[in-house]
């Protein structure tokens, strides 16, 4: 078997291990399939795309209409030129119960490959006019040396088709053209394993903390449909789940800024920002609902503080807080914003008197998706204080909270002067 047709091989199955992976994902969803989503990069140069069972896909923005547009290969490989560029592509069907209900097709780049079996080439055509007699007596010693390792990563490759996504290489940073294939492979399969479990999160925060508000709007509708109903019971019914609705449109506003964090595509826009007017707004903004709940809340200052910030997420940041304050703060409860500095930071706090939090939860306000006790109906659902932390941190900044139960908490937020 020559290199060329191992390099191959191994992409073959890598491309196998791809539609795998991406089946294992769309499995674990309960196969709610959606056909129109965009491209998905889940590795370097490697794009999927869902089909339904009819080999359509309701697909609008095309990144590469000539891999969609490409008939269903029934699991065949099938090599294409786009731009002189050359693709491999592959499809495999998604069977549930027994039936095929759709098809998954990945495809890969082949020109670093091309460019990798070009410089083996040209060191071969180089090499044989110089050393043809010490070629000839060692060839089969130097071939077989040579393609240990082009065999050990066919097989690494074959254990990755079965989705152990732990398996590398580690042939060490050598120098030739094998090794920097070996290196860039394992820095490949690290890419991929953390897309997918980056996928698999995001699927799962979804899931999570979408299934309520989807009971509940399914609920109400169930009802309204079933008998007749008077127009107070109607508008009742509306108005459920028109708040259902919102707060399924804030739980998904979250979850895909975290999901941007995650994947290191969130753009940001630093700039000096007055740090009073922002907070003082934000408490404004808040006077309405915290005097609806019976609350008092204040903002003091004592001078004018500026901070180099995104203005986006530094107000996403301060909004999370003290809303998270007004929920958990009883009637005739007071909340205290105050702000100063030091000669390095800005530090702001945000004191209330509501029902606190117990010792042993406060280590865990700030993870994703805790919710202090999950046995009370609060409108919390674990992401804001999870994305103030991270806003905190992006900003070179530090976030913590003091509290005791039933006697209120105190959130204390640093954030620098000039980043």
């Amino acid at each position: 078997m020559t290199i060329s047709k191992i390099l191959f091989q191994n992409t073959e199955d890598l491309l196998k291990a791809d539609a795998h992976q991406v089946f294992l994902i769309i499995q674990s969803e309960g196969f709610n399939i959606n056909f129109d989503i965009p491209y998905k990069i889940i590795a370097t140069n490697t794009y999927f795309v869902i089909f339904d069972v009819n080999g359509n896909t309701g697909i609008k923005s095309e990144i590469l209409p000539e891999i969609v547009n490409l008939p269903i290969g029934q699991q065949q490989f099938r090599n294409v030129a786009i731009d002189e560029i050359g693709w491999i592509i592959y499809d495999t069907p998604m069977i549930n119960n027994g039936e095929v209900i759709g098809w998954i097709r990945v495809s890969r780049s082949l020109q670093s490959l091309s460019s990798t079996l070009f410089n083996l080439r040209i060191i071969m055509l180089i090499s044989i006019p110089l050393f043809g007699l010490i070629a000839s007596a060692g060839g089969l010693f130097l071939a077989r040396r040579a393609l240990r390792p082009i065999d050990y990563i066919t097989k690494t490759a074959k254990e990755i088709s079965k989705g152990d996504l732990s398996q590398r290489l580690k042939l060490g940073k050598t120098k030739d053209e094998v090794g920097r294939l070996a290196e860039t492979f394992d820095e490949m399969l690290d890419k991929l394993e953390n897309s997918i479990k980056k996928e698999r999160q995001f699927a799962s925060d979804a899931s999570h903390e979408l299934r309520t508000p989807i009971a509940i709007i399914t609920a109400q509708t169930e009802e309204v449909l079933v008998g007749s109903r008077g127009a107070k019971e109607y508008r009742e019914a509306i108005e459920t789940i028109r708040d259902e609705s919102k707060k399924m449109s804030h739980i998904i506003s979250q979850l895909l800024m975290i999901y941007r964090s995650d994947e290191g595509k969130y753009k940001f826009n630093f700039e000096i920002l007055n740090l009073n007017v922002i907070i003082e707004d934000i408490v404004n903004e808040f006077g309405d609902v915290a005097a609806d709940n019976g609350l008092i809340i204040t903002f003091k200052s004592e001078e004018e503080i500026k901070i180099k910030a995104d203005q986006t997420l530094i107000t996403r940041l301060f909004l999370n807080i003290i809303d998270n304050a007004i929920k958990y703060t009883r009637r005739e409860g007071k909340i205290t914003v105050s702000l100063s500095k030091t000669d390095n930071y800005s530090i702001t706090t945000i004191e209330d008197t509501g029902i606190g939090i117990s010792e042993n939860d406060i280590p865990f306000v700030f993870d994703r998706l805790y919710q202090v006790d999950k046995s009370r109906e609060d409108k919390g659902n674990g992401l804001g204080l999870a994305i103030a932390k991270w806003i905190t941190e992006l900003h070179k900044g530090e976030i913590s909270v003091e509290s005791r139960l039933n006697s209120g908490s105190r959130f204390t937020i640093k954030l620098p002067l000039n980043l």
